[in-house]
């Protein structure tokens, strides 16, 4: 028998055990996860802007991680009820698996980190979010949806404020990132949750806003074509109008002049111009913009975290929901291959590192087709031969562990 939380998971979100998929469960979700796995490898293995792949670059850099974390609150929307959030003792038990999984997601970052494959990864920050979500867990789609609106349009500038007081920071800066050695000490675990919430490569109090509107719009009915239209019209929307008002505030009304008078200092000390010093340092905004000009936060640049990028990238990962969902329906025999890469989206995520800390590949178009082909092959052979993937297990089994002792108790 099934107790009513392990029967949700069965029936809407949790991959079966079997090569089967089950009838009620929404295909689109998975090729949406496929398509992140996708163009996260184009992101971390595919052409260098530098080498003739910045189109390929542009679309996915940032967007990917973005999808990814949507998926993640859509996925914690359906785990915990769907449309009519659970109550009481399953409730509780929804409660549980998540917060077993935050410290799991964690420590499968930390690992991640310690291959030392040069390549920042989200799993320690996703565990973050899982463990800030619970007062939302319970919510419907109204409050779910007024937190996300307010954490992506505000905490940007709260983050600003914040890190300006307490650690600010120059363009030149490194990202700063997380490490198991921080963790041996008062000191290190303080100055690690501080990178993890704040001022890391993907700020959690950031990110959550991801997550909780995925959250809201997993509270959504999601086989609705009406919802699903919405969903494309919508996030196609507010792509184009937060796109659309960084560009504006940047080149029209000249917040790109005060960021280069903002580098005028330093880049004459480099010997560059503003614009050149500005194009080298690019890459530093990553995770963070400076805390030197406010003017900063006019950008729209992937993975700065900036409200219009907030909104351009969920813009984005709405809509191309909203599309999978769609061909999930429609085409969901061709489509196999890629539902069944994004139900082992953990496994296809930590396999890509530790397949980069082997090989070493060149980042190219070859060696982003060679994952991508790999990757599809193997999803399908495993999820016909063997089912649930190696850390999707494992996620399900320890997340499965405070529930099981719970209910013994209770006997």
């Amino acid at each position: 028998m099934y107790g009513p939380v392990e029967k949700a998971r069965r029936d809407e979100w949790a991959p079966r055990t079997s090569g089967a998929r089950s009838a009620s469960r929404l295909t689109g979700i998975d090729i949406a996860r496929g398509i992140a796995v996708i163009g996260m490898y184009a992101a971390h293995v595919g052409p260098r802007p530098d080498s003739g792949g910045f189109g390929l670059f542009t679309v996915f850099n940032g967007r990917s991680a973005a999808l990814f974390a949507v998926l993640a609150g859509v996925s914690l929307a359906l785990m915990s009820g769907g449309r009519e959030p659970r109550t009481g003792l399953a409730a509780a038990h929804v409660a549980m698996r998540v917060a077993t999984r935050a410290p799991l997601l964690i420590l499968l970052g930390l690992g991640l980190v310690a291959l030392n494959t040069g390549y920042m990864n989200i799993l320690a920050y996703y565990g973050i979010c899982f463990a800030l979500v619970f007062p939302w867990l319970r919510c419907g789609f109204r409050p779910l949806a007024i937190a996300a609106a307010l954490f992506v349009t505000l905490s940007p500038a709260l983050s600003f404020v914040a890190r300006f007081l307490i650690a600010p920071r120059e363009v030149t800066d490194p990202v700063p990132d997380v490490s198991l050695e921080l963790f041996t000490s008062l000191g290190g675990f303080t100055q690690a949750i501080v990178i993890l919430v704040l001022t890391g490569a993907f700020p959690a109090v950031n990110l959550l806003g991801y997550v909780l509107a995925g959250m809201a719009i997993g509270r959504l009915d999601l086989r609705s074509p009406g919802v699903r239209r919405g969903l494309i019209a919508g996030g196609a929307g507010m792509a184009v109008t937060a796109y659309s008002l960084s560009w504006v505030a940047t080149q029209v009304l000249g917040g790109r002049q005060l960021i280069y008078e903002d580098l005028r200092s330093p880049a004459a000390a480099a010997g560059m111009s503003p614009e050149q010093f500005f194009d080298a340092n690019y890459a530093n905004l990553f995770g963070t913009t400076p805390t030197t000009s406010p003017a900063w936060q006019l950008l729209s640049t992937s993975h700065a975290y900036t409200s219009f990028d907030l909104l351009g990238c969920l813009g984005v990962a709405a809509a191309v929901l909203g599309v999978c969902l769609h061909l999930g329906d429609r085409f969901s025999r061709p489509l196999r291959p890629l539902a069944d890469l994004g139900s082992l989206v953990l496994t296809a995520y930590i396999g890509h590192f530790l397949a980069i800390r082997l090989l070493e590949p060149e980042p190219g178009t070859f060696a982003w087709l060679a994952f991508v082909a790999v990757a599809l092959v193997a999803a399908v052979a495993w999820r016909r031969l063997l089912g649930r993937g190696p850390f999707e297990w494992l996620l399900h089994v320890v997340s499965g562990w405070p529930v099981r002792i719970a209910n013994s108790a209770r006997k």
